[in-house]
């Protein structure tokens, strides 16, 4: 979620665990949603909408500038439903559907301000690059959605997606992820639940990178990113999960958490016209290496990204 704003990161632990890494990267998971390309704006929160699809192999550059499908719009300034917020003028539609408080706890408010924010920032550029002039058939377009993947103990896990058009042959896309007790509020990275500190575990280094590979020779009949062979550990290692965002991933026991969903977004680990990449890695590649306080949140088998 290279560093962007509010998506969680922590360094890359890159050595190779051994045995059990072997034994667990065999049970990963993986799906894909092919997207437009996907990079939220400077400083602002990201969340999602329908994005424009264009075929494996197209050269975007070529795309014919067109209109992007605008959503309706309420009055300006007005809620669509609850926690939302919305805008629409000449210049610029707004909408975020966002969870409420009485549904994930205080990161409801954080994600709100973080909407309103967003939207009182681009109402001032949108106002500053149209200025008097009314006569563009384009207006700016932003869509956020954020919506809750799953609970366990007090423990909530979200997936945000930002939908963006300012002008261009095409929209942009990103992808944001938030981890937080929804009593107090507080957010946490992944990492801050594993034993190794701000880092990643060698075991889940080694198996996003496998199913990533495995997904790429399925998708695009080579595993490689930008015509480089990927190479999952070692100094020479080019899948970097600072490049990922992170989200703790349902699980087919209710009430728990069955192990995570690794989120690239194009460009991330490939050409823009792959789309983007998405990899759900079981709880056992890693339960030895949580805090203990945090191994009673996993059970199960995550569940597939179609069914969320």
């Amino acid at each position: 979620m290279s560093e962007k704003p509010k998506l969680p990161a922590g360094g890359l632990a890159l050595a190779f665990s051994g045995v059990a890494v072997v034994a667990a990267v065999g049970a990963v998971m993986i799906s894909t949603r092919s997207a437009d390309v996907k990079a939220g704006p400077e400083g602002a929160p990201v969340a999602s909408a329908e994005l424009a699809k264009q075929p494996p192999g197209s050269d975007p550059t070529l795309s014919i500038q067109s209109a992007p499908q605008t959503p309706d719009t309420p009055v300006p300034g007005t809620a669509v439903a609850p926690g939302a917020v919305a805008y629409t003028d000449k210049n610029l539609a707004f909408n975020a559907a966002l969870p409420t408080p009485e549904q994930v706890g205080p990161i409801g408010n954080v994600l709100r301000k973080e909407a309103e924010d967003l939207l009182a920032r681009k109402k001032a550029e949108a106002a500053a690059n149209f200025g008097d002039n009314s006569g563009s058939p384009i207006p700016w377009e932003f869509e956020i959605e954020w919506k809750v993947l799953g609970r366990a103990g007090d423990y909530v896990s979200l997936v945000g997606t930002l939908y963006q058009f300012e002008g261009g042959a095409h929209g942009l896309g990103t992808t944001d992820t938030r981890i937080a007790n929804g009593k107090t509020g507080e957010e946490m990275a992944f990492p801050d639940m594993l034993r190794f500190g701000k880092g990643f575990s060698p075991a889940v280094v080694i198996a996003t990178c496998e199913a990533l590979k495995k997904e790429k020779r399925a998708r695009i009949q080579s595993d490689t990113i930008m015509d480089e062979p990927i190479v999952c550990a070692g100094p020479n290692a080019n899948v970097r999960l600072e490049d990922a965002r992170i989200a703790l991933a349902p699980s087919n026991v209710a009430g728990k958490f069955g192990g995570l969903y690794v989120y690239f977004d194009p460009y991330a680990v490939g050409a823009y016209a792959e789309g983007s990449y998405e990899v759900a890695i079981p709880h056992e590649v890693f339960i030895e290496d949580l805090k203990a306080p945090f191994k009673a949140l996993f059970a199960g088998s995550p569940l597939p990204f179609e069914e969320n």
